[in-house]
């Protein structure tokens, strides 16, 4: 059986916990920052209760993908597919701090909400997520 080689793919679907912040690094090319919450039921090992676990992931989207990801505010629901990367952010004291971030290489709005305003409590479910919509390019295809 051959061996598949390793890759870094990352598909989530959420709700936009904040405002996201834009930067133009060239005209027409923005660079996005966002906050995305995920949500998921699991069964705790003692008991076997079932809670709710909550995820915040820190998205950055650059050009077209970015674009797109201008028009979501806080509230919105989307769905990202990207890559993981590592990034060391140093403050102003000289701190390194190492941060994961979730680089969008394609993103969909299912839900906009307004700008600043979050969506109420009857607000539905998180939709399903169809990852054949959003197929690999060549150098990202394990398969190829």
């Amino acid at each position: 059986m051959a061996q598949l080689p390793p890759t870094n793919q990352v598909i989530l679907t959420g709700e936009v916990t904040e405002e996201p912040t834009i930067h133009y690094l060239a005209p027409d090319f923005p660079e996005v920052h966002l906050r995305l919450k995920t949500e998921e039921q699991v069964t705790g090992r003692e008991g076997g209760k079932s809670y709710t676990q909550r995820l915040w992931h820190r998205i950055v989207a650059r050009g077209s993908t970015g674009i797109l990801l201008e028009q979501a505010h806080e509230g919105s629901i989307l769905s990202i597919a990207g890559r993981i990367e590592y990034v060391r952010e140093v403050d102003r004291s000289g701190t390194s701090t190492l941060v994961t971030e979730i680089v969008a290489t394609h993103a969909r709005i299912h839900q906009q909400a307004s700008r600043g305003t979050a969506p109420t409590a009857s607000t539905p479910a998180s939709p399903t997520f169809d990852a054949t919509a959003y197929p690999p390019t060549e150098d990202e295809d394990p398969l190829s």
